[in-house]
């Protein structure tokens, strides 16, 4: 028999809507609620042990209402006092509300109307210092203020402060840094010759080799357009590439813009005479072998290069040894670089190079720099015509239509390459 009591069933129906429930049906489903009510007062109870409370309150009960997926009770606030009941009927019992007369209802004020939203923005802190305005509440007590300051006095005895450690380098190596930097500057032939087989075979430079990026950064920026310090300080780079027992790729952040200034600079020396067209292709190839060797680990770099390439060689405002620079950079970079960032542009380029390479130029200077320019495009479309007649054994569309282009632009002028195409002078091309 059910602790339940029909009326009760019957109340809890008409609550719902049912008005018309017969007892009998009330002493069937007395048992069902029965044994539900008992299962969440079960689940209630467990949530009152894990609180480590002694007395069952409405969250607990509304707590194991969520568990089961059914809608919490509304109303019934986690009150101190326990909850009185009175009788309506024998056997009906229902809580004791307070009666409320309607006049006081009527006259009581009416409530605030709530504020509209909105947005308004102060300073939370300034300079690390949080502005004495309303809309800052400080505490100026010491027990509420959470300091997270180690130089408050607050924590002056809590904080044992370690001195700063500096990695110091041992006098040999210091001693060895010296030499090689003071070699590399030098124009002693075979000191240099011996500074660049250490750096390229020596395993124990790893504490070095932040000194040495800094080294290369350092003088390529303050060069002075000193071509042969340029051409050891590329050297020494390609030496330190070279050595496999170094982890050279923690510090390409200093290294790439430093050779790519060598291969896009406006003007590498005083004389524009000398060979500097030389050391930019020495640059070139060097950031070529960067992109090939750490292009899998670090997808972006040779993105971010055929980018700046790209870029310098469709500025018109940049000097013809900037886009020079970015020439011999795709072309190092590889056929498909050449082929999407490079030939489809190359008309327009050299139309642009015409009234510069005219007779009637009174600038020598620039006529020998546009020749550069066309020279340089003519030996890429020869290379990656030899290029691609070897790696693809299929004749694509692609290259049909980019050796059209080409030979409407070079014409004849691309018969030599052709002979080249041998698999020795392709290993030589691709690098």
């Amino acid at each position: 028999m059910s602790v339940l009591r029909e009326e009760s069933i019957a109340v809890i129906a008409q609550s719902i809507g049912l008005d018309n429930l017969s007892k009998g049906c009330a002493a069937e489903l007395a048992p069902e609620i029965e044994f539900r009510l008992r299962e969440i007062i079960q689940d209630a109870m467990k949530f009152k042990s894990h609180a480590r409370r002694d007395r069952l309150t409405t969250k607990d009960i509304n707590h194991a209402l969520s568990t089961r997926n059914m809608e919490i009770l509304y109303g019934y606030g986690a009150g101190t006092g326990n909850v009185t009941f009175r009788k309506i009927s024998p056997g009906l019992y229902v809580t004791d509300d307070p009666e409320v007369p309607v006049a006081d209802i009527l006259n009581a004020p009416l409530p605030v109307c709530p504020l509209e939203p909105s947005v308004h923005m102060h300073w939370l802190a300034v300079e690390g210092v949080q502005p004495k305005i309303p809309e800052n509440d400080v505490d100026d007590s010491s027990t509420a203020t959470y300091i997270t300051s180690i130089s408050d006095p607050a924590f002056t005895g809590d904080v044992q402060r370690k001195p700063l450690v500096k990695h110091v380098l041992t006098d040999e190596m210091q001693l060895y840094y010296e030499k090689v930097t003071e070699a590399i500057k030098a124009d002693d032939f075979n000191r240099q010759q011996a500074a660049f087989a250490s750096l390229t075979k020596d395993p124990g430079l790893h504490q070095l080799l932040p000194y040495f990026s800094k080294f290369i950064y350092d003088e390529v920026k303050n060069s002075q357009r000193d071509l042969v310090l340029l051409t050891s300080i590329l050297r020494m780079a390609r030496c330190l590439l070279s050595n496999q027992s170094l982890r050279i790729e923690l510090y390409l952040e200093q290294l790439i813009p430093s050779i790519l200034t060598c291969v896009l600079n406006r003007q590498l020396c005083e004389n524009p005479a000398d060979d500097h067209w030389a050391v930019r292709k020495s640059a070139a190839h060097l950031m070529a072998q960067i992109c090939q060797r750490f292009g899998d680990s670090y997808e972006n770099i040779q993105l971010r290069v055929s980018k700046t390439y790209h870029d310098a060689f469709l500025d018109p405002t940049r000097p013809f040894t900037t886009q020079y620079g970015a020439i011999v950079g795709c072309l190092y970079l590889g056929p498909l670089v050449m082929e999407t960032l490079l030939f489809p542009h190359v008309a327009s380029y050299l139309a642009r190079l015409e009234p510069t390479m005219s007779p009637t130029n009174p600038n020598l200077v620039q006529r020998l720099e546009a020749l550069h320019c066309v020279g340089i495009l003519q030996h890429a479309a020869g290379q990656y015509m030899a290029m691609q007649t070897l790696a693809r054994p299929a004749v694509s569309p692609e290259f049909l239509a980019t050796m059209a282009v080409l030979d409407d632009i070079f014409g004849e002028t691309l018969a030599p390459y052709v002979n080249t195409c041998s698999p020795s002078s392709y290993m030589d091309l691709t690098w």
